[in-house]
């Protein structure tokens, strides 16, 4: 069987579409895709490293945090939350005011630092006092946060004098 020119030619150029066609599957097709996928996690990285870099960020400002608190506890001195609260209902004029002031417990932590907290119930003060008295607990440069407060009226009676119950924390070093 001889083949003349023309069906040569065809047989040529078929035979030259099967070698392209096999090339592309076997070579360019798999080069591709993997160049996708390289494309793929390179995005991922990227994004990876954004969100590393927030994380470092916000690692670095708790790492100033930290030390800012253990500044302000150095510089407190030596310091008793229940002194403390005491000190500020004499200077207010809310000491006979007190009903009671008992010690919150908290879980045993690790750590340098050890939460303690107090709950004061306070009777009969007006809105100034309590305000007032908040604002020296909130602004007292020693780090001192009120976690915890109930507001009630102290009477039925339509008077302006409050019942409240609030808990204060604070830490101190171990």
């Amino acid at each position: 069987m001889k083949l003349d020119r023309k069906q040569m030619t065809y047989v040529f150029f078929g035979g030259l579409f099967l070698a392209a066609l096999l090339f592309y599957l076997i070579v360019i097709s798999p080069a591709l895709s993997k160049q996708e996928l390289l494309a793929k996690n390179i995005a991922k990285r990227k994004q990876d490293l954004v969100k590393i870099s927030e994380i470092k960020g916000k690692w670095q400002g708790f790492q100033r945090d930290r030390a800012d608190v253990q500044e302000a506890i150095k510089g407190r001195g030596s310091f008793t939350l229940l002194s403390y609260l005491e000190s500020v209902t004499r200077e207010i004029g809310m000491d006979q005011r007190i009903q009671y002031i008992k010690p919150v417990t908290f879980p045993e932590g690790e750590g340098k630092l050890r939460p303690e907290g107090i709950e004061i119930s306070l009777d009969g003060i007006n809105m100034d006092q309590l305000v007032n008295f908040l604002y020296r607990i909130e602004y007292s440069g020693k780090l001192l946060h009120v976690k915890r407060i109930k507001i009630l009226r102290a009477s039925k009676e339509k008077t302006s004098l409050l019942k409240v119950t609030l808990q204060v924390n604070t830490y101190n070093p171990v």
